[in-house]
Protein backbone atom coordinates (compact mmCIF):
# COMPACT_ATOMS: atom_id res chain seq x y z
CA UNK A 1 0.00 0.00 0.00
CA UNK A 2 1.29 3.44 -0.95
CA UNK A 3 0.86 6.16 1.63
CA UNK A 4 2.06 9.66 2.36
CA UNK A 5 3.82 10.64 5.56
CA UNK A 6 4.58 14.09 6.95
CA UNK A 7 7.62 15.22 8.93
CA UNK A 8 7.64 17.56 11.93
CA UNK A 9 8.63 20.34 9.49
CA UNK A 10 5.60 19.67 7.29
CA UNK A 11 7.53 17.89 4.52
CA UNK A 12 5.45 15.24 2.78
CA UNK A 13 6.99 12.07 1.35
CA UNK A 14 5.85 8.71 0.04
CA UNK A 15 6.20 5.26 1.52
CA UNK A 16 5.24 1.72 0.61
CA UNK A 17 3.86 -0.20 3.59
CA UNK A 18 2.83 -3.85 3.87
CA UNK A 19 2.18 -6.34 6.64
CA UNK A 20 -0.19 -6.75 9.55
CA UNK A 21 -0.84 -3.76 11.79
CA UNK A 22 -0.19 -5.92 14.85
CA UNK A 23 3.08 -7.48 13.61
CA UNK A 24 5.67 -7.69 16.38
CA UNK A 25 8.67 -7.40 14.03
CA UNK A 26 9.18 -4.59 11.57
CA UNK A 27 11.72 -3.53 8.94
CA UNK A 28 12.19 0.03 7.69
CA UNK A 29 13.82 -0.20 4.23
CA UNK A 30 15.81 2.59 2.57
CA UNK A 31 16.61 2.58 -1.16
CA UNK A 32 19.94 3.02 -2.93
CA UNK A 33 21.01 6.01 -5.03
CA UNK A 34 18.54 5.15 -7.80
CA UNK A 35 15.55 6.06 -5.63
CA UNK A 36 12.70 3.79 -4.60
CA UNK A 37 12.50 0.88 -7.05
CA UNK A 38 10.38 -2.24 -7.47
CA UNK A 39 12.99 -4.49 -5.89
CA UNK A 40 12.79 -2.48 -2.67
CA UNK A 41 9.06 -3.15 -2.57
CA UNK A 42 9.66 -6.82 -3.38
CA UNK A 43 11.91 -7.09 -0.33
CA UNK A 44 9.13 -5.57 1.75
CA UNK A 45 6.65 -8.06 0.33
CA UNK A 46 9.03 -10.90 1.17
CA UNK A 47 9.15 -9.78 4.80
CA UNK A 48 5.36 -9.51 4.85
CA UNK A 49 5.17 -13.23 4.02
CA UNK A 50 7.30 -13.85 7.11
CA UNK A 51 4.78 -12.01 9.31
CA UNK A 52 6.80 -8.79 9.44
CA UNK A 53 5.53 -5.27 9.00
CA UNK A 54 7.71 -3.65 6.32
CA UNK A 55 7.96 -0.12 4.98
CA UNK A 56 10.04 1.38 2.17
CA UNK A 57 10.48 5.14 2.34
CA UNK A 58 11.26 7.40 -0.59
CA UNK A 59 13.96 9.92 0.34
CA UNK A 60 14.17 11.10 -3.29
CA UNK A 61 10.57 12.39 -3.49
CA UNK A 62 9.84 10.28 -6.55
CA UNK A 63 13.02 11.20 -8.42
CA UNK A 64 14.86 8.48 -10.38
CA UNK A 65 18.29 9.43 -11.74
CA UNK A 66 18.93 8.44 -15.35
CA UNK A 67 22.63 7.56 -14.99
CA UNK A 68 25.36 7.12 -12.41
CA UNK A 69 26.59 10.72 -12.76
CA UNK A 70 23.15 12.09 -12.01
CA UNK A 71 22.66 9.53 -9.23
CA UNK A 72 25.88 10.61 -7.56
CA UNK A 73 25.03 14.29 -7.83
CA UNK A 74 21.53 13.77 -6.50
CA UNK A 75 22.75 11.63 -3.61
CA UNK A 76 25.35 14.22 -2.60
CA UNK A 77 22.75 17.00 -2.71
CA UNK A 78 20.44 15.33 -0.19
CA UNK A 79 19.62 17.49 2.82
CA UNK A 80 20.59 15.17 5.68
CA UNK A 81 18.48 17.01 8.22
CA UNK A 82 15.41 16.58 6.00
CA UNK A 83 16.24 12.92 5.36
CA UNK A 84 16.53 12.33 9.10
CA UNK A 85 13.17 13.98 9.68
CA UNK A 86 11.61 11.65 7.13
CA UNK A 87 13.19 8.62 8.79
CA UNK A 88 11.91 9.76 12.16
CA UNK A 89 8.40 10.25 10.76
CA UNK A 90 8.51 6.72 9.37
CA UNK A 91 9.74 5.30 12.67
CA UNK A 92 7.00 7.13 14.56
CA UNK A 93 4.37 5.75 12.19
CA UNK A 94 5.67 2.22 12.72
CA UNK A 95 5.85 2.28 16.52
CA UNK A 96 3.50 -0.06 18.34
CA UNK A 97 3.55 -1.53 21.84
CA UNK A 98 5.98 -4.49 21.99
CA UNK A 99 7.05 -4.03 18.35
CA UNK A 100 10.75 -4.16 17.50
CA UNK A 101 11.97 -2.22 14.47
CA UNK A 102 15.01 -2.85 12.29
CA UNK A 103 16.39 -0.63 9.55
CA UNK A 104 17.84 -1.98 6.29
CA UNK A 105 19.53 -0.07 3.50
CA UNK A 106 21.50 -0.62 0.31
CA UNK A 107 24.41 1.71 -0.56
CA UNK A 108 23.00 5.24 -0.01
CA UNK A 109 20.28 3.60 2.06
CA UNK A 110 22.91 1.89 4.19
CA UNK A 111 24.43 5.25 5.03
CA UNK A 112 20.98 6.53 5.94
CA UNK A 113 20.40 3.44 8.08
CA UNK A 114 23.56 4.32 10.01
CA UNK A 115 22.36 7.89 10.50
CA UNK A 116 19.07 6.49 11.80
CA UNK A 117 20.79 4.14 14.23
CA UNK A 118 22.96 6.96 15.60
CA UNK A 119 20.22 9.59 15.79
CA UNK A 120 17.38 7.39 17.02
CA UNK A 121 19.10 4.58 18.96
CA UNK A 122 16.14 3.89 21.24
CA UNK A 123 13.87 3.16 18.28
CA UNK A 124 16.06 0.76 16.29
CA UNK A 125 16.82 -2.75 17.50
CA UNK A 126 18.81 -4.11 14.53
CA UNK A 127 20.60 -2.73 11.47
CA UNK A 128 21.34 -4.32 8.08
CA UNK A 129 23.87 -2.58 5.81
CA UNK A 130 24.39 -3.65 2.20
CA UNK A 131 27.62 -2.56 0.43
CA UNK A 132 27.64 0.97 1.78
CA UNK A 133 30.07 3.59 2.99
CA UNK A 134 30.66 3.28 6.72
CA UNK A 135 30.08 6.39 8.81
CA UNK A 136 30.48 4.70 12.19
CA UNK A 137 33.68 5.91 13.83
CA UNK A 138 35.25 6.33 17.26
CA UNK A 139 33.46 9.63 17.78
CA UNK A 140 29.92 8.29 17.28
CA UNK A 141 30.06 4.54 17.89
CA UNK A 142 29.14 4.85 21.57
CA UNK A 143 25.68 6.05 20.49
CA UNK A 144 25.07 2.76 18.67
CA UNK A 145 22.90 0.33 20.60
CA UNK A 146 21.66 -2.10 17.95
CA UNK A 147 23.50 -5.12 16.51
CA UNK A 148 24.70 -4.71 12.93
CA UNK A 149 24.73 -7.06 9.95
CA UNK A 150 27.22 -5.87 7.34
CA UNK A 151 26.95 -7.35 3.85
CA UNK A 152 29.86 -6.60 1.53
CA UNK A 153 30.65 -6.92 -2.18
CA UNK A 154 34.14 -8.30 -2.71
CA UNK A 155 34.50 -6.69 -6.16
CA UNK A 156 34.30 -3.22 -4.65
CA UNK A 157 37.66 -1.46 -4.64
CA UNK A 158 37.11 -0.49 -0.99
CA UNK A 159 36.74 -4.12 0.11
CA UNK A 160 38.11 -5.66 2.31
CA UNK A 161 39.50 -2.52 3.94
CA UNK A 162 36.15 -1.13 5.04
CA UNK A 163 34.95 -4.49 6.35
CA UNK A 164 38.13 -4.95 8.39
CA UNK A 165 37.90 -1.38 9.70
CA UNK A 166 34.29 -1.93 10.77
CA UNK A 167 35.14 -5.24 12.43
CA UNK A 168 37.99 -3.64 14.37
CA UNK A 169 35.88 -0.65 15.42
CA UNK A 170 32.96 -2.75 16.61
CA UNK A 171 35.26 -5.12 18.49
CA UNK A 172 37.09 -2.24 20.18
CA UNK A 173 33.85 -0.82 21.55
CA UNK A 174 32.23 -4.20 22.26
CA UNK A 175 29.42 -3.77 19.74
CA UNK A 176 27.64 -6.68 18.09
CA UNK A 177 28.53 -7.23 14.42
CA UNK A 178 27.96 -10.00 11.91
CA UNK A 179 29.67 -9.74 8.50
CA UNK A 180 29.11 -11.59 5.24
CA UNK A 181 30.84 -10.91 1.93
CA UNK A 182 30.12 -12.15 -1.58
CA UNK A 183 32.11 -12.54 -4.78
CA UNK A 184 29.93 -9.89 -6.38
CA UNK A 185 29.93 -6.17 -7.12
CA UNK A 186 28.27 -3.14 -5.57
CA UNK A 187 24.57 -3.24 -6.42
CA UNK A 188 24.32 -7.01 -6.74
CA UNK A 189 20.80 -7.08 -5.24
CA UNK A 190 19.29 -4.82 -7.91
CA UNK A 191 17.83 -7.00 -10.72
CA UNK A 192 17.92 -4.04 -13.12
CA UNK A 193 21.69 -3.70 -12.71
CA UNK A 194 24.29 -5.46 -14.88
CA UNK A 195 25.92 -6.36 -11.54
CA UNK A 196 22.90 -8.35 -10.36
CA UNK A 197 23.79 -11.69 -8.80
CA UNK A 198 20.78 -13.85 -8.04
CA UNK A 199 22.65 -16.36 -5.88
CA UNK A 200 24.29 -13.70 -3.74
CA UNK A 201 20.95 -11.91 -3.46
CA UNK A 202 19.11 -15.01 -2.31
CA UNK A 203 21.80 -16.00 0.18
CA UNK A 204 22.14 -12.48 1.59
CA UNK A 205 18.40 -12.27 2.02
CA UNK A 206 18.43 -15.55 3.96
CA UNK A 207 21.26 -14.27 6.15
CA UNK A 208 19.30 -11.07 6.73
CA UNK A 209 16.17 -12.95 7.78
CA UNK A 210 18.13 -15.15 10.18
CA UNK A 211 19.78 -12.08 11.70
CA UNK A 212 16.53 -10.18 12.13
CA UNK A 213 14.67 -13.20 13.47
CA UNK A 214 17.33 -13.45 16.16
CA UNK A 215 17.59 -9.81 17.19
CA UNK A 216 13.95 -8.84 16.82
CA UNK A 217 12.70 -11.86 18.78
Amino acid sequence: MLLQLTTTAGEKFNAYSVGAANAKRCVLIIHDWWGMLDYNKEFANYFKKLAYKAMVIDLYDGHHPENTKEAGEFMRSIDQAAASRKILAALESLKRPNRKIAVLGWSFGGVQAQHAALEFPDEIKAIVLYYCRIIFDKQNIQQLQAPVLGIFAEAERTWPDKQVALENLMAEFDKTLVCQSYDADHGFVNPDSVKFDDQATEHSRDITVDFLNKYLA
